[in-house]
């Protein structure tokens, strides 16, 4: 018998084996032209262990939902009154309120609270922030929205004390043009109230929308308005609430704006020194507008005087 011829099985093997290659081969050619140029030379997308969460793409943004510059998730926005540099130098709007209502106790810590009003003027504001920056003392301004708008000097000067870390206050738009907000010597609450929102609005335009101050000095002092028992008081004061804003006064003057005009600046020293007397804490009134160089010369000798008492210099927010 014969024997069956044995079949060599390694050829057809090495053929499944090619033939395997081949087809992997050209798979991988089809697929890969399924690529565009653009995406095999693409760079690679690095995302950064801090990235947040984000809206998806179908999103769509509205007045609700966006989270503005300064706000997160979990946080409100924040309101700027003043800039970093300033927030070393601030004390609470409230008890600067107490202290003008003689509410506020002696701590013996004597403190000077150097104030301006119905600024910016491009001829005295200059010099004011000149002598304040070469003492390293800090101010608040209340500004007068007409003279905030005045001219493109007057808003540079507005960035300029928010810039160096003053504080900044809303003092009305037009302070009493016309007489329209105290028509009979009686407070117009809705027309004041607007006037002091357009000041605020003026202010925004020029440090941005989150700029916002809490505190209001009133056109002839809030005192004012108690002294002549103005009815409408109430109402006024439950608006300031509403808006939590604070009205603040102040204890000691220089006397700028009434008596004898153009005072020397000794004279306004004099003043001064007469106010103060024995108070811990004092809020003085002066002007940085227009016709007080005076104001702005006798500034140095004040700070000089202030710092020889004993007093540190802060501001109010």
């Amino acid at each position: 018998m014969k024997k069956k011829k044995r079949i060599n099985k390694r050829p057809l093997k090495i053929s499944l084996i090619c033939s395997c290659i081949f087809l992997i081969l050209i798979g991988t050619i089809i697929i890969g032209k399924s690529f565009t140029k653009d995406e095999v030379n693409a760079e690679p997308v690095i995302v950064p262990i801090t990235t947040t969460v984000t809206a998806t793409a179908t999103s769509k943004p509205n007045a609700t939902s966006t989270l503005k510059n300064n706000e997160t998730n979990n946080e409100p926005t924040k309101n700027f009154t003043v800039n970093k540099e300033g927030e070393k130098y601030i004390y609470d709007a409230a008890k600067v309120s107490d202290i003008l209502n003689y509410k506020g106790k002696n701590d013996n810590q004597k403190i000077a609270f150097l104030t301006f009003d119905d600024g910016p003027s491009t001829t005295v504001t200059p010099k004011v922030l000149d002598i304040l920056k070469e003492n390293n003392v800090k101010a608040t301004f209340f500004l007068l929205g007409q003279n905030v708008e005045a001219n493109e000097k007057s808003k540079e000067l507005v960035k300029r004390e928010f810039n160096e870390g003053h504080a900044i206050g809303n003092h009305t738009y037009n302070h009493n043009e016309h007489n329209a907000l105290f028509p009979n010597n009686i407070i117009n609450v809705p027309i004041f109230m607007n006037d002091v929102k357009k000041n605020d609005d003026a202010l925004k335009n020029i440090l941005g929308q989150d700029f916002s101050t809490r505190i209001l000095r009133v056109p002839g002092g809030y005192m004012s308005r108690a002294y002549y028992r103005d009815p409408n008081l109430p109402e006024f004061d439950a608006k300031l609430k509403e808006k939590n804003m604070i009205s603040i006064d102040w204890n000691a003057e220089i006397k700028d704006a009434e008596g004898k005009p153009n005072k020397t600046p000794e004279e306004l020293l004099n003043v001064l020194k007469e106010e103060v007397g024995t108070q811990e804490k004092l809020v003085i009134l002066m002007h940085d507008t227009y016709g007080k160089m005076q104001t702005a010369n006798a500034l140095p000798q004040i700070i000089e005087y202030l710092k020889d008492k004993g007093y540190e210099f802060r501001t109010i927010k």
